[in-house]
């Protein structure tokens, strides 16, 4: 399978269905997305090695400070913000949002 945006896109929308699922199901969206991302990072320290790992969190973060900045300027100058994104999660995704609380998950 080639890595393309639309598996990008699906997977986002796969990950996104897991989050809402948790937190609709009781736990702690903070909890949920904490653990989410700690999980992510050690597979990727795991897969890519700790250094690539590190460098990833670190490009992660300047691109938050440089967003973050960018808003800042934007409401310094009195400008509108953009429209607010839509909801990432379809309607007909492919992804049973149910499945995270299915006994037979990994059966």
């Amino acid at each position: 399978m080639d890595d393309t945006l639309e598996l990008r896109d699906q997977l986002a929308r796969a990950w996104r269905q897991v989050l809402d699922a948790a937190v609709e199901n009781g736990a702690p969206p903070q909890a949920v997305i904490e653990t989410m991302a700690s999980v992510a990072h050690e597979t990727f320290a795991t897969v890519f090695g700790a250094a690539a790992a590190a460098s990833y969190l670190q490009l992660l973060a300047e691109q938050l400070r440089d967003l973050e900045r960018s808003e800042t300027d934007r409401l310094v100058r009195g400008e509108d913000g953009p429209e607010p994104a839509s909801d990432p999660v379809e309607a007909d995704t492919p992804i049973d949002p149910a499945w995270l609380t299915q006994d037979t998950l990994f059966s």
